[in-house]
């Protein structure tokens, strides 16, 4: 299998952390005391600092999330010079969807009129784009295909998941992370052009971990095992977000070291999920990974969930910085918790 595009669409409303806590504010007046509003503020700007963050962009007024998919569709197929005809699967992966059924896969396909196309959707978090890319190597590995699209749309998350009644210091601390969180959408095409490909996946699941970071649904109680959080409400994002990050860093770490298809190897790029760019940083000490090897885009875009890696190596194919026979290293931790790592020759 061979990456023959990467591209990306945001959407155009660019929001800073100044912005960020002008909403805040506004959202909390005449419902807390101004001193509560400033002590919480306070921390939420605290939070984005230690984090990295400073720029994420949002769907601006009159902005649809669709535009943004099909935009980075046709970018890609204009870049790949694939036509839609010529796409065999297309996989939607990612958070980001306007209903549970059917296949949010189905709309993409229509759109970019690709009528030999069959699609799916692939959900697993942060994790999702990796997952989608293990499968669509496989389908084309074992012949069944050869070209498919994976396209994700990690936008309108604000619009459908945003806490504004956050109440006190400690309902702070599992709503925080949506603070971080910005919005993107990406198209990868691959292709059975190298049929010597030398990509490795590793994935492994720690669900012991899964209430940590959820987007629960109405209906949680009747799939919860035990007594439900009471700080969990229906379509909410809930994340605690300092012990899914000490955990999931961990986790990685432990699962890079002990495989040496990894470990043992040197890098030229490598891309991760960023829930922060402190986290990041932390991770890159734990792998020791060489000096200027990591590409980060968090304080550029934020959190864009399963966007984060193919932005980032959209960005870095534009910017010349991902090159052809670079050795890349692909590093994902996710709500679950799921570990998700990735080599191959770009």
């Amino acid at each position: 299998m061979q990456i023959r595009t990467i591209q990306h669409s945001v959407p155009t409303h660019k929001v800073t952390n100044d912005d960020i806590l002008e909403t805040f504010r506004r959202e909390s007046a005449g419902r807390l005391p101004e001193k509560q509003i400033a002590d919480l503020e306070k921390q939420v700007r605290e939070t984005l600092n230690t984090a990295g963050t400073q720029v994420r962009y949002k769907l601006n007024t009159g902005e649809k999330a669709i535009d943004f998919v099909l935009d980075a569709g046709r970018k890609a197929l204009a870049d790949a010079k694939v036509a839609p005809g010529d796409v065999d699967f297309l996989i939607y992966t990612g958070v980001g969807r306007g209903w549970l059924e059917p296949a949010m896969a189905n709309v993409v396909q229509s759109e970019l009129k690709m009528p030999n196309a069959t699609c799916f959707d692939m959900l697993d978090a942060c994790a999702s784009w990796l997952r989608a890319m293990q499968i669509a190597h496989s389908l084309i590995r074992n012949g069944t295909y050869k070209c498919g699209m994976i396209v994700n749309c990690e936008s309108s998350l604000v619009r459908s998941f945003w806490a504004s009644e956050i109440k006190d210091a400690s309902d702070l601390k599992h709503r925080v992370a949506q603070f971080t969180i910005g919005e993107a959408s990406t198209a990868t095409i691959v292709t059975a052009e190298t049929p010597d490909d030398d990509f490795y996946f590793k994935f492994q699941n720690f669900g012991e971990h899964f209430k940590l970071c959820m987007i629960p649904l109405a209906n949680m109680n009747d799939f919860l095992p035990s007594t439900p959080d009471p700080r969990y409400a229906a379509s909410q994002f809930f994340s605690l977000s300092r012990e899914l990050v000490v955990t999931t860093v961990k986790k990685i770490a432990e699962v890079y070291g002990a495989d040496p298809h990894f470990s043992k190897r040197c890098y030229d790029i490598a891309f991760g999920h960023e829930a922060s760019q402190k986290a990041s940083e932390v991770l890159v000490r734990h792998l020791d990974l060489a000096k200027g090897v990591y590409y980060s885009v968090h304080p550029r875009y934020g959190n864009c969930v399963s966007a984060s890696v193919p932005l980032g190596m959209s960005l870095a194919w534009q910017e010349g910085r991902l090159k052809r026979g670079d050795r890349v290293l692909i590093v994902v931790g996710s709500a679950g918790v799921s570990v998700g790592l990735s080599t191959f020759t770009f």
